[in-house]
């Protein structure tokens, strides 16, 4: 096998998120109308890949505990086009938009685990200055973040 082009396009958390959870509805659909046209066939196939659904759910567990579950296309949108604007100064790679997207971090640290060579890059001013715009053009993530707090307690059973 040949991989003709391996960079034709990044995947934000978000547009993950929402093709999974298409894809789930459909195998559910799918599925359903398959029953329904046979309800006595124990043993139906689905023509759907045997794993499939257990990746798909895999996957959909950890990116609910992620701020990708708040971002709306329009919201990516905005803040990508608004950090084009501030990007003029700053000079942030592709990756390093998508990786502030993905992630929304909210200390000088996190953003210093994304950015490659941030301290060269930057001054303290103008990273205090992209970690206020992040945390203020994306949604943050905090009932997720109570309801894997309020998880982890149940499981500990405290």
């Amino acid at each position: 096998m040949e991989i003709v082009n391996k960079n034709v396009a990044l995947l934000s958390n978000s547009e993950v998120y929402t093709l999974l959870k298409e894809t789930k509805e459909k195998s559910a659909d799918k599925i359903i109308k398959k029953k329904n046209l046979d309800p006595n066939s124990s043993n139906f196939n689905t023509n759907v890949d045997k794993h499939l659904p257990t990746i798909v759910y895999e996957s959909l567990k950890y990116l609910e505990k992620t701020p990708c579950v708040k971002q709306t296309p329009e919201i990516v949108a905005n803040f990508l086009a608004k950090l084009d604007e501030k990007n003029k100064e700053l000079n942030l790679t592709k990756v390093e938009k998508l990786q502030l997207l993905n992630q929304r971090p909210l200390s000088a640290v996190d953003l210093q685990c994304l950015i490659e060579d941030s301290e060269e890059r930057f001054t303290i001013e103008q990273m205090d200055d992209l970690l206020d715009f992040v945390l203020n053009n994306l949604p943050d993530n905090q009932e997720s973040e109570e309801n894997l707090d309020s998880e982890n307690l149940d499981q500990n059973g405290n």
